[in-house]
């Protein structure tokens, strides 16, 4: 997969493609289905599959106080982009400049001149261009005379509901610790990636070993604890994770704690990935360690019970 940094001012030379344009936050099932009819007209007429999504998204971009906004790192990101075998990746910065493009001049200066772009694939709720009153008919309306089609992915609801997939309720589920929501959303269980960091050794001496990690530039999950999937060296483990700051011990960093079963490698340095499979309960401080100890050996119970160990 090639991949391009543009912005208003930089040339673009790859010729022939087919461009679906979004941020793609998550690759839900509606993104899924948006990435398939890419994929499908692109080998219809033997163009080059392309995705341009915006650096910062916008909604950053004009309210800076957003913080953990994400669903994936941009490594997960361009690994998903990779899996599903697109060409090019187009990550175009978001600036004031850009901010104040008509919906005329985004499609004649970006679309036209600079991508060359000989299909265009959208969903329904495709809004682009200052004030977002850009849609799917501006695009029609210009297609004829700057000679690109336009291919609409019309919009995928969740299974009997009348409420579609989306990247905000995907954010909210994470944000209450709804993974099974989640799941049903993404076609996946949301990860968490890092490298294994040293702590302060606490669950060790209460013969617990935590593998432990900070959280990237992504959305943050619900505090507490969860049943999880741990993925080392390609090798899936069971094991549960608590996310917080850890309370007991007067933390006041959020971490993520994973206790891996059944495993004693020192992986300190390397890369975990923490796939989050069901909320067991929210983070509180106990009052003392012998406490924290009991409910931990609960909190294992469950999750054996949930993986039928």
């Amino acid at each position: 997969m090639k991949i391009f940094k543009l912005n208003t001012d930089t040339t673009f030379n790859e010729n022939n493609i087919c461009l679906a344009i979004g941020n793609f936050d998550g690759f839900h099932k509606g993104h899924q289905k948006i990435i398939s009819i890419l994929k499908k007209v692109s080998k219809e007429k033997n163009l080059q599959s392309a995705i341009m999504s915006f650096d910062p998204h916008p909604r950053k971009f004009f309210d800076n106080s957003i913080k953990s906004f994400n669903i994936y790192t941009k490594e997960d990101k361009l690994k998903f982009l990779h899996d599903f075998n697109i060409n090019i990746y187009i990550d175009f910065l978001f600036d004031h400049k850009l901010s104040e493009y008509s919906s005329f001049e985004f499609i004649k200066n970006i679309l036209v001149d600079k991508l060359k772009i000989k299909n265009l694939v959208v969903g329904s709720d495709f809004k682009f261009g200052k004030d977002r009153v850009g849609n799917i008919d501006v695009l029609n309306l210009y297609s004829k005379e700057f000679q690109y089609k336009v291919n609409l992915v019309n919009t995928v609801n969740i299974e009997n509901k009348f409420e579609k997939f989306s990247s905000s309720l995907i954010r909210k589920d994470i944000n209450q610790g709804k993974m099974e929501s989640v799941l049903k959303s993404l076609g996946r269980d949301w990860h968490m990636t890092g490298k294994i960091v040293k702590g302060q050794k606490k669950a060790r001496e209460i013969n617990f070993p935590t593998a432990n990690m900070f959280p990237g530039n992504h959305i943050l999950p619900k505090k507490g604890v969860y049943c999880v999937e741990a993925i080392y060296n390609n090798i899936k483990y069971y094991g549960i994770s608590n996310f917080g700051i850890r309370p007991t011990v007067d933390g006041n960093k959020l971490l993520l704690e994973t206790y891996i079963f059944n495993f004693d490698e020192e992986i300190y340095g390397n890369e975990l990935t923490v796939r989050f499979l069901t909320f067991i309960r929210p983070e509180r401080k106990f009052e003392n360690f012998e406490k924290l100890t009991k409910q931990i050996i609960k909190d294992i119970e469950t999750a054996k019970k949930y993986h039928n160990l």
